[in-house]
């Protein structure tokens, strides 16, 4: 069967889309044609300077809110294309056209275009925001899109596109599913098991996207990367509790380190790749898998770069460290959402601001660069906990290699902490992840919204640069307001 699989903007424009790579390997492997096209790359690419601003997280909620998206980003942006980039969608006929969604506002844009010219086309979109705790109704409700799958695509696209070829356009059988039922109904087929064995899944394709197009530079020559992404494993070994990708995953799966090697080199002879990226929720799941990988990396060198998310863990010790610098790992990258230990304890990390500061002193020792990430808000964190952050950032200020970023905690419906709410004593409107408050009232988000500023203080004072909040969403402000209130029971701490 035809199938036509179209990565939507906004999203990195350093490594193509694994999403549609992972999908285009599944789908040939079982005996369809897939054109496989990245419409974020092709935008950037193709926009002024003054427009690729846009691409910043700090803009994602314009992309996001409808309002916005139609203001601002449609008629400067993804509208100036939409009737070129259609044609190619559409031009061997494809029963499916599968979109991989970080845009809502975008993917929808481009599915209403799709049933205008081609109604008869089915329209599936994925990826993470599809979750039914995310923006899966949303999407489901639009009244423009056939099936939204949420978790793991390969097996629900595959089960799709059979049930097509036999004929059926009934998928509620199939797991992993919204399916629509009108402007504000769906049904939901259920969570579907992951797949068991991550050695079973082919390799990432990027045969056909424009590899010379992708660039980790926001200003001209853009230079191509030669950076690609891949996966050593699936899922996470923690349950934090505000997460809800450990939820989407649901269980940790790893490949061989062999295997693993083996994909590098490939990537390496077939497309000049001389960067990889580990899309992992954390390459260090299984510490065994990444020494030995490191391993691999010194006895046989490919003379590449490489790096990924990871967890602050008792085993991610110096040595390790050392090893995986000698193997080529310039960067790491960490949640570290708190150094107040109280606050790390109720997240669910399973290591306390201590760790945080070996860590941080063996990362420096080895010479290796990491980002990491802050959260706002937490309930168990109140204004003495965020003082300990604060602390920890002043004292610990000359080992980061760059200003962590930073989010206001949102609560996310099936997440740990969603399902605590009566614990913590937390109180919201429906669908408002970001507006929660404690019924005690010390915790508003005029309260996070205050930290904030005061982190940027600090953040100026340490690092020379503004604290960049990252949120998805899409109608407030986050700078404080006459209309937020801070607490007084907070003002009186």
């Amino acid at each position: 069967m035809q199938v036509s699989l179209v990565a939507t903007p906004i999203w990195n424009t350093k490594t193509p889309p694994l999403t549609t790579a992972y999908l285009t390997a599944w789908l040939e492997r079982h005996g369809h044609d897939v054109l496989q096209l990245d419409w974020n790359i092709e935008l950037f690419q193709s926009m002024p300077l003054g427009l690729k601003e846009y691409w910043d997280r700090t803009h994602l909620h314009k992309w996001q809110d409808p309002e916005r998206y139609q203001a601002e980003i449609a008629p400067r942006i993804t509208g100036p294309s939409m009737p070129g980039f259609l044609a190619r969608i559409l031009a061997d006929r494809p029963a499916v056209v599968g979109i991989s969604t970080y845009s809502i506002e975008a993917t929808k844009h481009l599915a209403r275009a799709i049933k205008a010219q081609a109604p008869d086309t089915l329209v599936v979109v994925g990826g993470q925001v599809c979750d039914p705790g995310f923006y899966g109704y949303n999407l489901a409700w639009s009244g423009v899109i056939d099936v939204v799958v949420y978790g793991e695509g390969e097996g629900p696209l595959l089960e799709i596109i059979e049930h097509l070829q036999a004929g059926k356009r009934d998928f509620s059988g199939i797991r992993g599913l919204l399916l629509p039922h009108g402007p504000t109904s769906a049904e939901d087929t259920g969570l579907r098991a992951p797949i068991a064995d991550a050695n079973s899944l082919p390799w990432p394709q990027f045969d056909g996207l424009p590899m010379d197009s992708y660039t980790a530079l926001a200003a001209p020559p853009f230079t191509p990367s030669r950076a690609v992404s891949t996966l050593m494993s699936r899922g996470c070994v923690r349950k934090c509790d505000f997460c809800l990708q450990a939820e989407i995953w649901q269980n940790f799966r790893y490949r061989s380190a062999d295997d693993i090697y083996a994909e590098m080199v490939s990537y390496q002879e077939r497309y000049g790749a001389t960067e990889f990226h580990f899309n992992d929720l954390l390459i260090n799941g299984n510490v065994k898998q990444l020494d030995r990988l490191s391993q691999l990396l010194i006895d046989k060198p490919l003379g590449v770069t490489w790096g990924g998310n990871a967890i602050v863990s008792r085993t991610l010790k110096l040595n390790l460290l050392e090893k995986m610098r000698a193997a080529g790992c310039t960067f790491l990258g960490f949640g570290f959402e708190s150094f107040s230990t109280k606050v790390l304890t109720a997240m669910g990390k399973k290591y306390d601001a201590a760790d945080v500061s070996r860590l941080l002193h063996d990362m420096n020792a080895v010479g290796m660069r990491f980002f990491s990430n802050l959260i706002i808000g937490h309930p168990a964190e109140g204004r003495a906990e965020f003082t300990e952050t604060v602390r920890f950032l002043i004292e610990h200020a000359a080992l980061f290699t760059e200003a962590p970023t930073s989010s206001l905690l949102i609560v996310q419906k099936n997440t740990p902490i969603w399902r605590a709410v009566d614990y913590w004593g937390i109180e919201m409107e429906e669908g408002d992840a970001l507006g929660w408050w404690l019924r005690d009232g010390n915790n508003t988000l005029g309260e996070r919204k205050h930290r904030a500023q005061v982190l940027n203080f600090f953040y100026e004072s340490l690092f020379g640069t503004g604290i960049k909040i990252t949120d998805m969403d899409t109608t407030r402000d986050l700078t404080l307001g006459g209309d937020d209130v801070i607490p007084r029971t907070a003002q009186a701490n």
